[in-house]
């Protein structure tokens, strides 16, 4: 199914209209698609094109009227330069990688609560000005480290809370936020010992860090120690349950508990 946008630029007539071939992504992935410019009341160069991903994230230090603020963490060239003779069309097909620590929002066409929105827009750079379309909105299914840490957690008697975006960079990320994941422990043998559990990904190509902080009052940017361990697995998945068991033992253990 094809999505598309439309806006005037610039005040030159120039319109641009982004089609997306899938808004279902995954990171790493390949978001496919065309950017189609048009209608140019005069010639006009045209000096660079771009696909950028954007997030909105909460900046809890700011209040409430400052969460939810669009933040940008990846551009793609797809264009350089070009001249766009007056009324004509120049279509600009696009593959995009889906950066791999692009957050995820949804789990086996699950969506996830806490209102977390991800998409894309189109950059259009002319005549020394920068202007961009609207928002595309995308859906990211989570990898398969994710889904199996996920499952992991459900065994052992967690349950899924809510997950969101917040301002700051997790050791070891390139992106301005993080991603936090929340579990309640609800029954298993860690309940009545961990009660909240919040599980952040630093996902990369081979494999993926996951950072659980269990009942931590700190920021994660600088976290209780004996409520956080950090660990690595292969970011293809798999049956990590007794890892996960693992780690999670050493966390109790770590708080005395």
């Amino acid at each position: 199914m094809v999505f598309s946008k439309l806006k005037a630029f610039l005040g030159s007539g120039i319109q641009i209209d982004t089609l997306l071939h899938e808004k279902h992504v995954a990171p790493g992935g390949v978001l496919k698609g065309e950017v189609r410019i048009s209608g140019a009341e005069v010639d006009a160069s045209v000096e660079g094109v771009e696909i950028e991903f954007t997030a909105l994230v909460e900046d809890d230090s700011k209040g409430e009227d400052a969460a939810g603020v669009v933040h940008d963490y990846f551009r793609a060239e797809i264009s350089g330069k070009f001249d766009l003779a007056k009324g004509t069309a120049h279509p600009i097909p696009f593959e995009v990688q889906v950066p791999w620590e692009t957050p995820f929002n949804n789990v086996e066409s699950r969506p996830l609560v806490g209102g977390m929105k991800l998409g894309v827009s189109t950059h259009l750079a002319l005549d020394q000005a920068l202007d961009k379309g609207d928002l595309d909105w995308l859906t990211v299914e989570a990898l398969p480290v994710h889904k199996a840490v996920w499952d992991a957690l459900e065994a052992l008697g967690f349950a899924f809370q809510e997950t969101d975006l917040e301002l700051g960079t997790i050791q070891g990320a390139t992106v301005p936020f993080y991603q936090e994941v929340e579990f309640w422990a609800t029954e298993g043998e860690f309940h009545g010992r961990i009660r909240e559990l919040e599980v952040v990904f630093v996902a990369g190509e081979a494999n993926t860090d996951v950072v659980f902080a269990a009942d931590n009052s700190a920021e994660l940017l600088a976290p209780d120690l004996n409520s956080t361990i950090r660990f690595s697995l292969p970011t293809a998945g798999g049956d990590v349950t007794e890892t996960v068991k693992a780690q999670l033992t050493q966390l109790a253990a770590q708080k005395g508990v």
